[in-house]
């Protein structure tokens, strides 16, 4: 069962998108984002659901997966640090792949309109704020990539 804790603009300022902006700049987003625990195969979302928030990894794994030919396939495996629901930043935000915990996960969730207000800003962190979650999107890509290359060299991918 996950459980939800308020965060707070310092916690905000640890993550690696927002290091270096003020307290101030972050407050308001601070005000909507949240801490959530998950257990051990907990789904966080499900590919296809509406979504509305973008999530930090800040503790433990997440496999992210998709049903293709009536079986479940590994996408990508998260870990501390990394960033997931890149889809609600997007038009028609619905997930495109099932999130679920592998054993006891942390993350910090924050809606997607704040992340993109504080993107629109058009001041000098905005500008910095695009060039680090491009930054953080191309990493993520690299990753999938070197993921997709272990096709057949995995082992057996149960469903469980």
């Amino acid at each position: 069962m996950s459980t939800t804790d308020r965060v707070s603009a310092a916690e905000l300022a640890g993550l690696p998108l927002f290091q270096g902006l003020s307290l101030d700049d972050l407050a308001d987003l601070a005000e909507t984002s949240v801490r959530r625990g998950l257990a051990d195969g907990e789904t966080l979302v499900e590919a296809g659901a509406p979504i509305s928030e973008v999530h930090w990894l800040t503790k433990g794994q997440l496999a992210l997966r998709v049903r293709h030919d009536h079986r479940w396939v590994l996408v990508s495996t998260l870990h501390a640090g990394d960033m997931l629901g890149w889809s609600a930043l997007r038009e028609d935000p619905t997930a495109l792949s099932t999130a679920r915990a592998i054993g006891p996960a942390t993350l910090i969730s924050m809606p997607a309109s704040g992340l993109l207000a504080l993107l629109a800003g058009g001041s000098a962190q905005s500008d910095l704020l695009l060039k680090r979650l491009f930054g953080i999107a191309t990493h993520h890509l690299d990753e999938s990539r070197a993921q997709l290359l272990q096709l057949g060299r995995e082992g057996v991918i149960s469903a469980g």
